[in-house]
């Protein structure tokens, strides 16, 4: 009787554990990430860059970008993206998007600018690179 008990409870242990090593953690499954995104993003030549970030749960994006004070010109961006293979950075394709990075990292409720090789962005100026979901 002891033997069979301690069999079904090594065996509930295993399967326990290897439901947990097989769960994949990550920003693309963990948060409710789909949504819009604003702030405004530091420019080397203005008063900054307004941005609305909209990601879609069919892996689109559609981005919007504004130089303050420069121009009432907006220049939107559409396409898709994939998830890098860690699950928490969004890596950008489409149409005319050579002028910004292609890398966001998710966040709860966030969505940060990444530099061109898809690193955070250090420095006084990084809190800017943070856009909040609306």
């Amino acid at each position: 009787m002891k033997r069979n008990i301690f069999a079904v409870i090594a065996v509930f242990l295993l399967l326990n554990f290897l439901s947990c090593a097989t769960t994949n953690q990550s920003s693309g499954n963990s948060f409710d990430w789909a949504g819009i995104y604003t702030g405004v993003i530091p420019s080397a030549g203005g008063e900054g860059i307004s941005v609305k970030f909209t990601l879609n749960a069919d892996k689109t994006y559609a981005v919007e970008y504004q130089y303050i004070g420069k121009s009432d010109e907006i220049f939107p961006r559409t396409g898709t993206f994939t998830w890098n293979p860690a699950g928490d950075t969004i890596i950008l394709s489409g149409e005319g998007n050579d002028d910004f990075p292609p890398y966001y990292k998710v966040g709860k409720n966030t969505l940060t600018h990444l530099d061109l090789e898809g690193n955070i962005i250090t420095g006084d100026l990084a809190d800017m690179y943070i856009l909040h979901k609306q």
